[in-house]
């Protein structure tokens, strides 16, 4: 059930935390009880003003007056509080001066001490507990000594016993009151600081994971830009073939994406003793690179280090006896040496130097290692595009001389040329060759070599030929040159066959029988035939046919076909 508005206490004061402020809790407190007091003391006066004196009234009135202005009127809490307490005592004294110690007076003055109690600090409660005595006890001895009676005639007689123990009985009561509102104050006290110390330890907490977190963002990006770049890098540098020219990209832009003040490639011997540098990001190291400048192999050399162990390897000048300064870079201060490895192989270093006293971490590491593999895999990627171009311009030089000595000797056996004529295709011969000058010639080309020429002359006076003739007959060319090669390989696949053939008859036919002559005899024959011979002989045996050879059963049988 909601409350009604205006007794809801008002919320508290926007801070820098949401620890429980004391102060302003007994600020709500002391607002709502005003308050209420201002709705319940509506109903008391009402019910009181018929049998109330005429003093009571201008009391009461009086009273709910101020306890109206201390309410609505924008005053401090101190005011406020001291209003209210003040306007209890006083309902308690009037109480007591109208009923003696018989009625609702002793509840006033236990109120009025225990919101002393709560809405001020400590000591202040004792103070109200004096005054409170001191008062009841003034007016019993006005009562006792017979200089005040009081307004009610029907209260009953009082002595000074009675008077004692209601003393003795609100002391007790309110001592008690007193008491447990500061073990509880301060025992609210305790638990509150605490609860401050503890929501301190939390907020400490609570920024150190914010610095934790704001940081390892911080980290990711850095480390998100770093991967963009080295991803460009990497797609730059795969798309260049020439070696030099790759090198020199990879160390520009390492330098400048990264922003490192210098960086150079090394390129290692054979024996991986030796690293030659091979290109440079800085005028410092292209100088150095036309000096021929290399690195032998070292065990304190950071560069063996790096080869040895296949990692990266990161040296500062804050590591005061592992850091070895190089004289040809004075401003380093930090420096990390990539290996650049394929398939487990270290071919090269990346070194990298950077004017910063933390320049690298295991983070830039990871992640340079990345682009110094991609470096190495294009690198040698780049190699083997190189020698395979190689290769295949040797094997295109090879065919090229081939096809020019194949044919050379196939045009020394063959007609030179044919033309056409209104009788039909005809054989021209050197001597009968034509001046076409005024014509169109284009070259038979095969394998980049000139094997013949196609010579086009027009009829009557217009002599000349556009471009689009001209590669058409380029074109034809061309199929001319490919179908004169594979007429060519055809032959030659034939007589290949052919001898293949034959070689293969003459085998079947002498190994028809085991007898040597008729061995010898049958190979004669066939070979005469095959070449169509006057003559054939085979002999067997040493040339030499004296008596000496024929008495060791050595000898030459010769027959003639």
């Amino acid at each position: 059930m909601n409350r009604l508005p205006f007794l809801q206490s008002p919320a508290p004061k926007a801070s820098g935390s949401d620890v429980f402020d004391y102060k302003s809790w007994r600020e709500g407190f002391l607002l709502v009880t005003l308050r209420i007091a201002c709705v319940l003391g509506v109903g008391l006066i009402t019910i009181s003003f018929g049998t109330a004196t005429n003093t009571d009234k201008i009391l009461f009135i009086s009273l709910y007056l101020l306890l109206l202005a201390v309410t609505f009127l924008p005053i401090t809490y101190n005011i406020r509080a001291f209003a209210l307490t003040l306007m209890v005592y006083a309902i308690g004294i009037n109480s007591i001066l109208a009923w003696g110690p018989w009625l609702d007076g002793s509840i006033f003055f236990i109120l009025f001490v225990t919101l002393t109690g709560l809405l001020f600090d400590e000591r202040v409660d004792v103070f109200a507990l004096l005054i409170s005595i001191l008062g009841f006890a003034f007016i019993a001895t006005l009562q006792q000594a017979g200089s005040y009676q009081f307004k009610d005639p029907n209260v009953p007689a009082t002595n000074l016993v009675d008077w004692v123990a209601y003393g003795v009985d609100f002391t007790v009561v309110a001592g008690i009151i007193i008491v447990a509102i500061n073990l509880f104050k301060r025992e609210f006290a305790h638990i509150l600081s605490q609860m401050q110390h503890s929501f301190g330890a939390l907020t400490a907490e609570r920024a150190q994971l914010e610095d934790r977190v704001r940081e390892r963002t911080e980290e990711l990006e850095a480390q998100t830009a770093q991967l963009r770049i080295s991803t460009i890098v990497a797609r730059t540098i795969a798309e260049i073939q020439d070696i030099s020219e790759l090198m020199e990209t990879a160390t520009r832009l390492t330098s400048e994406k990264f922003e490192y003040y210098h960086v150079g490639l090394y390129i290692l011997d054979e024996q991986k003793r030796t690293a030659f540098l091979q290109a440079s990001s800085s005028l410092t190291g292209k100088q150095l690179i036309g000096q021929g400048f290399r690195i032998e192999a070292d065990r304190r050399n950071i560069f063996n280090q790096a080869v040895e162990q296949n990692r990266a390897v990161i040296t500062s000048d804050a590591d005061i006896y592992g850091f070895i300064r190089d004289p040809n870079f004075p401003l380093t201060r930090s420096r990390m040496t990539m290996p650049l490895a394929v398939r487990g192989s270290v071919i090269g270093l990346l070194d990298m130097h950077s004017d910063q006293l933390l320049g690298f971490n295991q983070q830039n590491a990871e992640i340079l290692q990345t682009l110094s593999d991609l470096i190495a895999i294009s690198f040698d990627n780049a190699r083997l595009i190189n020698e395979t171009k190689n290769l295949l311009n040797q094997l295109n030089l090879g065919t090229s001389f081939e096809t020019r000595e194949t044919w050379a000797k196939l045009t020394t056996r063959n007609k030179p040329a044919y033309q056409y004529t209104p009788a039909g295709v005809r054989p021209v011969f050197s001597a009968l060759r034509q001046d076409y000058s005024d014509g169109l010639k284009v070259p038979l080309i095969l394998n980049g070599q000139t094997i013949g020429a196609i010579k086009l002359k027009r009829k009557g006076e217009f002599t000349n030929w556009s471009d689009r003739e001209r590669g058409l007959v380029e074109k034809i060319a061309e199929q001319v040159s490919l179908a004169l090669e594979n007429s060519r390989l055809v032959d030659e696949a034939q007589k290949s066959a052919l001898r293949d053939q034959m070689i293969a008859s003459i085998s079947t036919r002498v190994r028809e029988t085991l007898d040597v002559e008729s061995v010898i005899r049958t190979a004669t024959t066939e070979l005469r035939r095959i070449f169509d011979l006057k003559e054939a002989e085979i002999s067997i045996g040493s040339p030499q046919a004296d008596a000496t050879s024929a008495s060791k059963h050595t000898g030459s049988l010769r027959l003639r076909g």
